[in-house]
């Protein structure tokens, strides 16, 4: 064995002797109030405490942030902005029309009995909810096309497959 390794042995063993120590040997010490002055003291010095924190002013900011909390949102931040959105509350259900809302179907992967589409760059398979899709559902997925209907079965969109041209990173080519 070299010295090195006799060295950071030495260092091993001593580190565990220390954390058997601590741990196991070494009893936690309670701090007692003895006096009545130390009692009143510590009293005193919770009171001020409390009284600190009551005293304390918020910012017009954390103020506002507060105030905002609970407030009902005026619009979804998580839909995508530039989509035209009906929302009837009492049915719960919202509509995007399917022209104005952009799929892009651009890959096709099959793994065993699982069937992935790519679509808006996102792989999903089916019964999945397409992310920032207004409430589309991935739903038969072939190597050609993918449907997509609308929560509640209502409309039913066909992508075709479309090829992406990727530049070649090898210019042997």
């Amino acid at each position: 064995m070299s010295t090195r390794e006799k060295i950071i042995l030495c260092f091993v063993i001593l580190a565990v002797g220390y954390a058997a120590y601590n741990f196991l040997a070494a009893t936690p010490k309670i701090v007692h109030v003895e006096t009545e002055d130390e009692l009143t003291n510590l009293k005193k010095l919770t009171a001020d405490v409390v009284e600190e924190v009551s005293r304390a002013v918020l910012t017009k900011t954390e103020a506002f942030i507060i105030g905002q909390a609970g407030a009902e949102w005026k619009r979804d931040p998580f839909l995508k902005p530039g989509l035209p959105v009906k929302f009837e509350p009492e049915s719960g259900r919202a509509e995007v029309s399917a022209e104005k809302a952009r799929f892009t179907y651009s890959g096709y992967l099959e793994m065993a009995d699982k069937k992935l589409a790519i679509i808006n760059g996102i792989e999903y398979k089916a019964g999945e909810i397409i992310v920032n899709g207004g409430g589309y559902i991935v739903g038969s997925i072939s190597p050609t096309r993918v449907a997509l209907e609308l929560t509640g079965g209502k409309n039913v969109i066909i992508l075709p497959l479309e090829e992406v041209n990727v530049p070649l990173l090898d210019k042997t080519r």
